[in-house]
């Protein structure tokens, strides 16, 4: 199996989305993450700057729109009614939680690790190559989490290495 990076502790993903976001957040624990094929999710890959699988990073549709109409300072209820109807992120908002995911990537990073960068960023379900298939189905390291956004709600993240 090749070397995964280290995921981050809950307080550290929590200071780096109450800084992002600008608001009070909360990161508790929570159940695993099922992914259901009839519901929208956000997969983030992150690879070693030489490609390997490092570690993923999957947000249910409810936080991917927290987090992407939070940092765009969006009206949360009419943005949640748009997205539920939809069943997906609009190009916006998806560019938006991109940018949420892509920050997260300093989480990833340690000094005895070699670098990480986000590479992928897909909803699932949907096509992802062997290697995130793998880490997806067989990780070292999981953890569930249930974050809450100020003034945006509740979702839930699921964080593989």
């Amino acid at each position: 199996m090749s070397m995964r990076c280290p995921l981050p502790a809950r307080a550290s993903f929590r200071d780096l989305l109450r800084d992002l976001l600008g608001r009070e957040v909360q990161v508790r624990p929570g159940t695993p993450q099922e992914l259901d094929p009839e519901l929208c999710s956000y997969l983030a890959a992150y690879r070693f700057d030489e490609g390997d699988v490092a570690a993923l990073v999957v947000t249910d549709l409810q936080l991917s729109t927290s987090a992407a109409a939070s940092i765009a300072a969006m009206p949360p209820g009419e943005t949640w009614s748009e997205v539920k109807a939809a069943g997906k992120l609009d190009e916006e908002l998806t560019e938006f939680l991109h940018e949420v995911v892509n920050v997260s990537a300093k989480l990833m990073n340690s000094p005895t690790t070699p670098h990480v960068v986000l590479r992928d960023h897909l909803p699932v379900p949907g096509e992802v190559s062997e290697d995130v298939g793998e880490l997806a189905a067989n990780p070292q390291v999981r953890h569930d989490w249930l974050v809450s956004i100020e003034g945006y709600g509740n979702g839930m993240v699921t964080l593989l290495g």
